[in-house]
């Protein structure tokens, strides 16, 4: 039990909505019998439980906004 309770603690709070987010996807299919609402709820669970994301991690963003260049200046000293 002790293990569930751990796994548990380390969820993000996306996969919290992920996981929400299918049992209401779930709920809509129950109710209205389309197959659309099961196919997008399985997907969102099996990528709350095992913690998956985009594929080839395709949506990561790129860190080239972090990287600014460094742009170094020189004091201008006139010759006298």
């Amino acid at each position: 039990m002790e293990q569930i309770k751990n796994y548990f603690k380390s969820w993000s709070a996306i996969r919290i909505i992920r996981i929400v987010l299918a049992g209401s996807l779930g709920m809509a299919y129950y109710y209205n019998h389309e197959i659309l609402f099961l196919a997008a709820g399985i997907v969102l669970s099996v990528q709350a439980i095992f913690n998956l994301s985009c594929p080839g991690g395709s949506c990561s963003r790129d860190n080239a906004a972090a990287k600014k260049p460094e742009i170094k200046i020189k004091k201008y000293e006139p010759q006298k």
